[in-house]
């Protein structure tokens, strides 16, 4: 979500990424077993053209945004705070994917010292209007475009429109990141 990589690895389509973050995040169930203190299973809700309630969709945005806000501080204790235990990440450095208890921690550190390993610093990430928002009872997914502006190596840059895709579960605490999915456009530039 906030590195650069290789050009060979830029030139992979963002449809190909999306489809991976798609299929692994439709995995977590599966792999993550309930645990009666904080899961509770939830029947699939009936086929419906309503649109989910504002004040639920805002506390699901709510979770999205205090994650994204806590990384652009470096709050790294803000952003576990808004994952899951349980969770699966996939982002555009390897090893691309990451999943099971602490993941959000596991992916902190990963991303910390890639990012020190490749000279990128000041990132923020800017969230837009998401393009997607649906709630069936205790589950949630956004689908959000998002700009990520940083310093590589002393110099500028940016991802612009770039995809972020998120999973929640509500937990007694409030809504949870279940999992997410950063895929960006295919430059035609190099860093």
């Amino acid at each position: 979500m906030t590195t650069m990589t290789p050009m060979l690895t830029r030139r992979k389509s963002a449809r190909a990424v999306a489809l991976a973050a798609i299929a692994a995040l439709a995995l977590v169930p599966a792999a993550v077993p309930a645990q009666a203190a904080d899961i509770t299973a939830a029947a699939p809700g009936p086929a419906t053209d309503a649109a989910p309630d504002p004040a639920v969709v805002a506390a699901v945005m709510q979770t999205v945004h205090h994650y994204v806000d806590s990384l652009n501080r470096g709050d790294n204790a803000g952003v576990i705070a808004s994952c899951a235990r349980e969770s699966a990440i996939v982002d555009e450095f390897a090893p691309y994917e990451w999943h099971g208890a602490d993941t959000c921690a596991h992916w902190l550190a990963a991303l910390t010292a890639h990012n020190a390993a490749i000279g990128l610093t000041k990132g923020v990430n800017t969230l837009r209007k998401p393009r997607r928002v649906d709630v069936t009872g205790d589950r949630a997914y956004v689908v959000v475009p998002a700009d990520f502006r940083y310093t590589l190596g002393g110099q500028q840059g940016a991802e612009i429109d770039a995809t972020f895709t998120v999973a929640l579960r509500k937990e007694a605490a409030g809504w949870r990141i279940t999992g997410w999915a950063w895929s960006r456009p295919e430059l035609d530039f190099d860093y």
